[in-house]
């Protein structure tokens, strides 16, 4: 099982990495996924969250998470996450590969990647404040939501929306039992310690 993160620059922070990567770490394990296991979080702005909405889902406005299954050929390519920069830079940071560019596919191998979990940090602040809790809290949802539609989960019906909100909150009651994460949430809607 790996997961990999890739903040904009501007939302990068130590802690939420450490974070986010344990929360989807525990979605993977609780769903005990056998098949494919690689996770790719992209935290971005509104802005890039907007054009893969219009792009894959056909709405013209940001939004909070979007899953993307390599599996079903859904993944967006590098131009669509970048196209919102001016300057051409991704802005993208990955502190793991140190690059911004895709996995290269390995000829003859079975792929091990599940897929891409976007996710609008501008987003996340907006709706922790609705919500009456901290950034980390709201990406910590977003992060496990996102990772259990790559699992095939959905939330259109009432039964559906049930299983799924369940499973995200036991998804976060797991991640944060975990001694270094015990205290990872507060009740204020401020962004993380840089």
């Amino acid at each position: 099982m790996q997961v990999d993160t890739r903040f904009q620059q501007a939302f990068a922070a130590a802690s939420l990495d450490r974070l986010l990567r344990a929360v989807a770490e525990t979605a993977l394990s609780r769903e005990l996924v056998s098949g494919p296991d690689r996770v790719t979080l992209i935290i971005t702005d509104d802005e890039a969250l907007r054009k893969l909405n219009r792009e894959f889902m056909g709405y013209d406005e940001p939004t909070d998470v979007l899953s993307f299954n390599t599996a079903l050929n859904t993944t967006p390519n590098e131009d669509v996450l970048n196209a919102h920069s001016g300057d051409g830079e991704s802005g993208l940071d990955n502190p793991e590969r140190g690059d911004s560019g895709g996995w290269p596919d390995v000829e003859g191998e079975e792929s091990d990647e599940l897929g891409d979990v976007a996710i609008s940090y501008e987003r996340a602040i907006a709706q922790a404040g609705a919500a009456g809790h901290d950034v980390a809290h709201e990406l910590s949802v977003l992060t496990a939501h996102g990772v259990l539609h790559l699992l095939g989960y959905d939330h259109a019906e009432p039964e559906e929306h049930r299983m799924m909100f369940g499973k995200t909150d036991d998804i976060l009651a797991a991640a944060l039992d975990r001694s270094e994460f015990s205290g990872a949430f507060s009740d204020t809607s401020e962004g993380p310690d840089e």
